[in-house]
């Protein structure tokens, strides 16, 4: 990176915690997020005849966001100037949205990390506010949210609808979405939050075989260590389904179990089943990592092995929440990538400094990658996404 860069990246620093300092730039947010009124100690150091301009407005925290992202980008291409460009065509194959103002916060982190494309998963009230109704009328709300997002974003959001195994409209409902613009489905019922009853009860099935006779791309949360014996009957059932199991089927907690032997067992015999590397949000990603490391050798050949079923996700899910900075975003997306990418890295989101430090670990964040091949992971980063969602491959070349 060239010095005028490197002078650049400073200055937007600068600029970036004037606009974060200055309480001129930006209204105070102690009650609820609304403007705080003025304690009379307020002005005590003030000329009395001083008078305080008034907040920016709204739009001056869209600009500290974007900033905050154009930074953690700059830094990022310091440290390794060919990785956001390095797969074009990239695309975040699993995502969560709460509201559409919270993509102002993760879209300008994604646009930088070159990421061209991100899959957006419906879903109910319960997973995104960790309470309130696992089902409808939740599920059609955010998938409106997420349809609305798409039209705003268009190319750039991929939208998936979700349904409720108990709801009697389900097949219905699932092809008015599909007819409205849901270019996926999202399920639930193999999440163990959500499970109750079987996975494949009978009125499931006219909902499975249009699925199969679309081909239509399924993100289905399966936790395999519970229900194995009940996902392969499904597969059985149903072997052409398009269909991707998200967190490895949640198989990385345990990889010496049986678990992750048989999935791969079922994705020796249907070359049509996925997995997903996302592991999830906050601890259980940086936990998720440090559970994979005794067993890097072991997941490396499962990549040799499956690397055209294999796709990659951030599943850090886009909501409000403060800390949920295009800056934090920024990170979860690099750490997502390095542990696939390098030998050993470190992501700022497990140093010693941070709320989600594990005692006892390094205190710089490290962590040791799986180190895969340029080739396994433009499959992963690209090629397999896209073949799963039914996309083009990109126009350009990978330099």
């Amino acid at each position: 990176m060239s010095c005028e860069a490197r002078s650049f990246v400073l200055c937007l620093g600068s600029l970036l915690a004037t606009l974060v300092l200055c309480p001129a730039c930006q209204p105070s947010t102690e009650d609820g997020g609304k403007p705080r009124a003025k304690d009379a100690a307020d002005d005590d150091d003030a000329p009395k005849k001083h008078k305080v301009p008034p907040p920016r407005p709204i739009d001056a925290d869209r600009t500290i966001r974007a900033l905050e992202a154009e930074v953690a980008g700059l830094k990022r291409q310091l440290a390794d100037p060919s990785a956001a460009a390095a797969y074009p065509g990239l695309i975040n194959a699993h995502e969560h949205l709460y509201k559409s103002k919270d993509l102002e916060r993760y879209l300008p982190a994604a646009r930088k990390a070159g990421i061209t494309a991100t899959v957006i998963v419906s879903s109910p009230l319960f997973t995104l506010e960790g309470k309130g109704e696992k089902g409808e009328p939740g599920m059609s709300t955010n998938f409106e949210t997420v349809l609305a997002a798409s039209k705003e974003f268009p190319g750039e959001i991929i939208p998936f609808c979700t349904i409720d195994p108990k709801d009697p409209d389900k097949l219905d409902r699932l092809k008015k979405h599909i007819a409205a613009g849901a270019k996926g489905v999202k399920i639930y019922t193999g999440h163990s939050n959500f499970y109750d009853g079987p996975l494949d009860p009978t009125d499931m099935d006219p909902v499975f075989e249009y699925l199969q006779e679309t081909k239509t791309p399924i993100n289905w949360h399966i936790n395999l260590a519970k229900f194995m014996d009940e996902f392969e009957v499904v597969m059985k059932k149903y072997p052409d389904l398009n269909l991707m199991v998200p967190h490895y089927g949640v198989a990385f907690w345990k990889p010496e179990a049986p678990t992750l032997a048989r999935l791969s067992v079922l994705m020796r015999a249907h070359k049509n089943l996925l997995v997903d590397t996302s592991l999830g949000t906050r601890e259980i990603l940086l936990n998720g990592m440090a559970a994979i490391e005794p067993a890097r050798e072991k997941f490396r050949a499962f990549f040799e092995e499956f690397q055209d079923q294999c796709i990659w996700g951030t599943d850090s899910v886009i909501t409000g929440n403060p800390e949920k900075t295009p800056g934090w975003y920024s990170k979860v997306i690099w750490a997502t990538r390095d542990h696939l990418e390098k030998d050993v890295f470190t992501t700022e989101l497990a140093a010693g400094y941070s709320k989600y430090y594990e005692k006892g670990r390094d205190g710089e964040g490290r962590y040791l990658g799986l180190n895969l091949s340029p080739e396994i992971l433009k499959k992963v980063y690209v090629i397999n996404t896209r073949r799963w969602l039914h996309l083009e491959p990109p126009t350009t070349t990978t330099p």
